[in-house]
C-alpha cells in the first residue's frame, strides 16, 4: 500500500510560507516573533534573499503619518484621490493603522532605512498629514533573510509550487511542486499556509518584475474569492533607451516643440501617470509631434520628491545602491545605443499584472488555512494594492498583518491527514508536460500574450473589439496548454506558469467586458464607448 513518502520528499511545518521575498519573510518573522515555538518554513523558486521583486523596487517604503489623524486622512485621500470607492474600507483602514508602522519594524527587523543621528526613522512627507516615504537598502530581502536565520525560520530555496493540498472539508493543509535542480517532487504538509508569490506580469522579459500567477491559480483553485481584477494596467514614464522609470517625471513630458503635456491637457501636477496622459502621449505622437521628452536638468516639485538624488541619504527615497543600480543600467546602455543624456527621449510602459485575491483584515482568505500576503492581494480588497512608493510598503505591510494573525492560529490546530489520491492526482498533472510526444512549447504563450502589454488598445484604450479579440485568442491558446512538452524542470515550470498565465488573463478580461465604465488612477480601467465613471449603476 502507497504511503506519502512515496510521491515525494515529504516536509511539515507548522507554517508554510510560499514565496521568500520581502512579504513572505516578513510574515515568516512576524509570526515567528508572536510565537517562538511555532516551526515556520519558508520556501522560494528562486534564492531566498536575492529573490522578489524588493530586491529591484524603486527603493521607496511609504508609511501612514503618525499625525494623530494619520490613519483617516489617508483613508479619505486613498478613497477619493486612489482608489475611487472600490474599497473594503475596513481592510484599507486596518491596513493604514499597521502601516503606520512598517519602517520601524523594518528597522527592528535589520534592515538598512532613512535615519538621523539618533537612530530614527526619518521618513519625509508624502501627503502631509497623511502618508509619508522614506528610504530603505535595495539589499532589504538578503538582510530580511539573515533576520529570519537568527530566528530559526527554515529556508529551503529553489523549489517551486504550483498546487495546495486540501482536506476532505477544503481546508488548506499543504501543497506540492518540484525542486528547480532536479525536478524531484517536494510534498509540504502544514497546520496554515501562506502565499506570498507575487501577481502575474504576463511577459517572458526581464524587466524589473516577474510573477506568473501560479499562486494566483492554486488559490483559485481551492476556491479563492478573486476580485478587482479589471484594475490590472499599471502605466509608467519611462527612458525609452532604458526601458527604466524616470522617477516623478510625468509632469515634465514635453513634446517636439516644447509644449508640456501636463499643461497642455491636464492642467495640473499629477502625482501619478492617468489614463488623460497616456491618452495624450499617443496623440501627440499620433499627431507628429514626437519624440516626446523630458528636461532632466530642470525638475519640477514633484519629481524632486519622487526621484531626487542630491538630498542627504538620512531622508532621500533613493539608497546610494539603488542609484549604483540604474547607474550600471544606464552605462550598459551607453555602450550599445548611446548616453541617455540630460534631455532623454520618453515613452509608455504599461504593466499588466494581477493582484486579485480577497483577504480579510487578518489577510486570511474566504479559504480555511489559507493566507495571502503581498503582491498577490489587496487590489482584490481595497482596489488600492500597488500606489507609488509602497510596493515595499504592501509587502511589509501585510506580511506585519498576516503574521500576527496566522501565528495564533497555526499554534491551536491541528494536522489534517491528506489524501494520497489527491496527492497522486496533483502530482500527474504538474508532470503531464513531461511525458508528452508532441513539440509545443511555452514560449508560444508567452509570445503571443506579451504583445499585449505593447499595445495601449490592449492594455490601456479598452474597447469591446480588443477586449472580444483577446478572449478569443484565450480560446485558442487554452488548446495548445495540454499539448505542452518539457524535458527539465525549468522548461516545465515554464508550461505550468503559461496555463496560469492564460487563466489570469481571462479574469483580466472578462471583467473588463463587465464593468461597462471609466474608473481608476494608478491601475485605471477604461472603456473607449464607456468613458465616464458611473457611480448609479
Amino acid at each position: 500500500m502507497a504511503c506519502l513518502k512515496d510521491y515525494g520528499e515529504v516536509y511539515t511545518s507548522d507554517i508554510l510560507v510560499v514565496g521568500g521575498g520581502m512579504a513572505g519573510l516578513v510574515t515568516a518573522i512576524r509570526a515567528k516573533e508572536n510565537n517562538p515555538e511555532l516551526d515556520i518554513l519558508v520556501i522560494d523558486k528562486g534564492i531566498i534573499g536575492w529573490n522578489g521583486q524588493s530586491t529591484k523596487a524603486g527603493n521607496g517604503i511609504r508609511a501612514t503619518s503618525k499625525d494623530p489623524n494619520g490613519v483617516m486622512n489617508a483613508l479619505e485621500y486613498l478613497v477619493h484621490a486612489h482608489t475611487p470607492f472600490l474599497n473594503d474600507q475596513e481592510f484599507l483602514k486596518r491596513y493604514l493603522e499597521v502601516h503606520r508602522d512598517n519602517i520601524d519594524y523594518m528597522k527592528h527587523c535589520g534592515v538598512i532605512t532613512s535615519c538621523d543621528e539618533e537612530g530614527n526613522a526619518t521618513p519625509l512627507e508624502f501627503i502631509p498629514g497623511a502618508l509619508d516615504i522614506g528610504g530603505v537598502s535595495i539589499m532589504v530581502a538578503k538582510q530580511l533573510r539573515e533576520f529570519a536565520l537568527k530566528l530559526n525560520i527554515r529556508l529551503l530555496s529553489r523549489v517551486n509550487v504550483f498546487e495546495l493540498l486540501t482536506s476532505e472539508s477544503g481546508k488548506v493543509i499543504g501543497a506540492i511542486g518540484f525542486d528547480m535542480d532536479h525536478g524531484e517532487c517536494k510534498i509540504f504538509h502544514s497546520k496554515a499556509t501562506v502565499l506570498a508569490t507575487q501577481g502575474c506580469h504576463f511577459k517572458k522579459i526581464g524587466l524589473e518584475f516577474m510573477g506568473y500567477g501560479t499562486g494566483v491559480g492554486a488559490a483559485y483553485r481551492v476556491g479563492a474569492v478573486m476580485a478587482n481584477v479589471e484594475f490590472s494596467t499599471q502605466v509608467d514614464v519611462v527612458f525609452k533607451k532604458t526601458n527604466t522609470p524616470i522617477y516623478g517625471g510625468f509632469n515634465m513630458i514635453q513634446n517636439k516643440n516644447g509644449r508640456n503635456l501636463t499643461e497642455h491637457y491636464i492642467g495640473h501636477k499629477e502625482w501619478e501617470v492617468t489614463p488623460a496622459l497616456v491618452e495624450a502621449m499617443v496623440k501627440e505622437v499620433s499627431d507628429g509631434n514626437g519624440p516626446l521628452w523630458v528636461n532632466l536638468e530642470e525638475p519640477d516639485e514633484v519629481r524632486l520628491m519622487i526621484g531626487g538624488t542630491d538630498m542627504d541619504e538620512s531622508t532621500q527615497r533613493m539608497f546610494r545602491d539603488k542609484l549604483a543600480w540604474e547607474e550600471h543600467v544606464f552605462m550598459k546602455t551607453a555602450r550599445t545605443s548611446g548616453d541617455v543624456g540630460k534631455q532623454p527621449e520618453t515613452t509608455i510602459k504599461t504593466v499588466i499584472q494581477v493582484e486579485p485575491v480577497k483577504v480579510d483584515t487578518d489577510m486570511k482568505t474566504n479559504v480555511e488555512g489559507l493566507w495571502v500576503t503581498g503582491k498577490m492581494t489587496t487590489q482584490g480588497c481595497a482596489y488600492f494594492g500597488w500606489t507609488r512608493g509602497d510596493g515595499l510598503g504592501n509587502a511589509a505591510t501585510t506580511g506585519m498583518m498576516a503574521g500576527d494573525s496566522v501565528a495564533p492560529y497555526a499554534a491551536d490546530a491541528e494536522f489534517d491527514e491528506i489524501n494520497l489520491d489527491q496527492v497522486a492526482a496533483l502530482k500527474e498533472k504538474i508532470y503531464a508536460p513531461l511525458h508528452r510526444n508532441t513539440n509545443r512549447k511555452p514560449k508560444e504563450i508567452f509570445d503571443q500574450i506579451e504583445r499585449y502589454i505593447f499595445d495601449v488598445r490592449y492594455a490601456v484604450t479598452k474597447d469591446n473589439d480588443s477586449i472580444q479579440k483577446v478572449l478569443d485568442d484565450i480560446q485558442e491558446m487554452r488548446k495548445i496548454v495540454p499539448e505542452l512538452t518539457a524535458d527539465d524542470p525549468h522548461t516545465l515550470a515554464k508550461c505550468l506558469e503559461a496555463a496560469d498565465t492564460i487563466l489570469a488573463l481571462e479574469m483580466i478580461f472578462r471583467a473588463s467586458a463587465m464593468r461597462e465604465e471609466t474608473r481608476g488612477i494608478m491601475y485605471p480601467h477604461y472603456r473607449k464607448e464607456f468613458p465616464e465613471t458611473d457611480n448609479k449603476n
